[in-house]
């Protein structure tokens, strides 16, 4: 969280993609990849990345024997709930693909009944989480 407010500096929208080892049925986060650090013009007021950071993220993945399995960012005051963008634009267009939205830009304390837990279902559809719903979703350890 700390990291997602640093690089949006309380002004704009950040995020990161998060990946686990390629074990079958692994869902656990073992890497983060900022959007920044893929296409550093990726945060411009909202989120926006070009086609070659894929390309970099894709090859990140393979290096590291790693997958994407879903991705954070920040919203804007206190609304987690997606925006019509969100929806109609998924990270990764893959059913089961998690993307998780963190209030205030990350700049305030976050429980993780602050945000909200949103899997793909494919074909510009999606389910959502909030509240406590949500925070069932998420276990948070040290690394």
């Amino acid at each position: 969280m700390s990291e997602l407010a640093r690089r949006g500096e309380g002004t704009r929208e950040s995020g990161a993609f998060l990946l686990a080892r390629v074990e079958r049925g692994s869902r656990h986060v073992a890497r983060v990849v900022y959007f920044d650090d893929l296409d550093p013009d990726a945060l411009n007021g909202a989120i926006s990345i070009r086609g070659a950071a894929f390309a970099r993220l894709w090859e990140l993945c393979t290096q590291s024997q790693m997958r994407v399995i879903g991705d954070v960012h920040t919203h804007p005051g206190s609304g987690v709930a997606q925006s019509h963008i969100d929806a109609a634009n998924p990270m990764i267009a893959r059913r089961g693909h998690v993307a998780i939205i963190v209030p205030h830009l990350a700049q305030r304390r976050t429980r993780p009944s602050d945000v909200s837990f949103h899997v793909y279902q494919g074909e510009h559809a999606w389910t959502s989480e909030f509240g406590h719903d949500a925070a069932r979703r998420l276990r948070r350890t040290w690394w």
